[in-house]
């Protein structure tokens, strides 16, 4: 963990209310459907994992993954508020998940924003040409 990331607590299966997560979503520049708190709880209740980093009280970064534990491990959201983004928190959400999950058996996968293409090539995540998606018809 990085010098600047010390006072702060990550954890996993950390409670998360809506309007936190709802706020972090919206101070970390991600797109995510923030007006519709209903659909933002059913995405809580139904990531296999959760990891936050909080500074004191205030969730200043989230992951939410669904996983099978043996195969594969679809990473949904690393958000981090734009106050606390450069200083290796999505970094450390992603090495905790790694650490549990496992590196030799899980292939991790994510889709990326245009701007955090760098990012994720930075820390070992190597681009796919083979992907397909089928597009939501509602954000």
């Amino acid at each position: 963990m990085g010098a600047l990331t010390v006072g702060l607590e990550y954890k996993f299966d950390d409670s998360c209310t809506v309007n936190e997560v709802q706020e972090v979503f919206m101070r970390s520049g991600i797109r995510r459907p923030v007006d519709d708190a209903d659909r933002l709880q059913r995405m809580i209740d139904n990531a296999d994992e959760i990891i936050t980093a909080r500074d004191g009280s205030k969730l200043v970064g989230f992951l939410r993954a669904i996983t099978d534990y043996s195969y594969c491990c679809y990473i949904s959201d690393i958000a981090v508020d734009t106050d606390y983004q450069g200083i290796g928190i999505g970094k450390e959400l992603i090495r905790m998940l790694r650490d549990k999950l496992g590196e030799e058996e899980i292939q991790y996968v994510l889709t990326s924003a245009p701007k955090a293409v760098g990012f994720y090539e930075k820390i070992g995540f190597e681009r796919a040409d083979k992907a397909f998606v089928i597009k939501r018809k509602k954000n």
